[in-house]
């Protein structure tokens, strides 16, 4: 039996909403891997490897809906969407990925703890998990609050980077670590930056409207 264009989204749905999961599990392995130095963070390329796969498997499925069943209006806008959210989920796949590679090479993870990486990490969770909130429930409200949201991380690498040179200007034990401290910071900023994407383009899949 031929499946309804309805349920056929419906279905793209659930597998993006799949695909997030795996970003969150990768967020959450990278956090753990901040307090426990044995922590396995070899885990996160195998979920990384993952997302990639099902990014091309749900690419596929998207074109195929576009050949075959040429969706209109609000269907065209979800179906185009979804391709572009999965990029960015895609992208904050690779950023766990290289999140976790520069902290193998911290041996002192309290720097991390110092200048917050936790926290913006829990902020990172706190984004995607929003933004596929919004997602499932087609809820703008919730895909604003994500962009409104972005301010807080902004503002914790802000501080981050502050700390960091607090750090080199008194010399701390272990600053030579700094710049792949920073670099863990900047990759989970650049992990907003994705949700906030995602946000937008849910946005517009729902109205229509690229007024951010």
């Amino acid at each position: 039996m031929n499946l309804s264009i309805d349920d056929q989204i419906a279905s793209l749905n659930r597998d993006v909403v799949k695909m997030a999961s795996l970003c969150e599990r990768a967020l959450v392995l990278v956090k753990e891997g901040v307090d426990n130095e044995k922590a396995e963070l070899k885990s996160v390329q195998v979920l990384s490897d993952e997302i990639e796969k099902a990014e091309r498997e749900i690419e596929s499925f998207c074109m195929r809906l576009l050949l075959r069943r040429h969706p209109v209006a609000r269907d065209l806008r979800s179906v185009s969407a979804t391709l572009r959210i999965i990029n960015d989920l895609e992208r904050i796949g690779n950023n766990a990925q290289d999140l976790a590679e520069v902290m193998n090479y911290v041996v002192n993870r309290n720097i991390l703890n110092d200048i917050e990486i936790p926290a913006m990490i829990d902020e990172v969770l706190k984004m995607l998990k929003t933004s596929i909130d919004a997602y499932i429930r087609l809820d703008e409200k919730r895909a604003n609050e994500v962009i409104k949201e972005d301010d807080v991380l902004d503002s914790l690498f802000v501080k981050a980077k502050e700390g960091l040179v607090d750090m080199i200007k008194t010399s701390v034990d272990g600053i030579e670590e700094a710049p792949d401290a920073l670099l863990a910071a900047k990759y989970l900023e650049r992990m907003g930056d994705h949700c906030v994407n995602l946000s937008k383009q849910l946005i517009w899949s729902i109205s229509g409207d690229i007024n951010f």
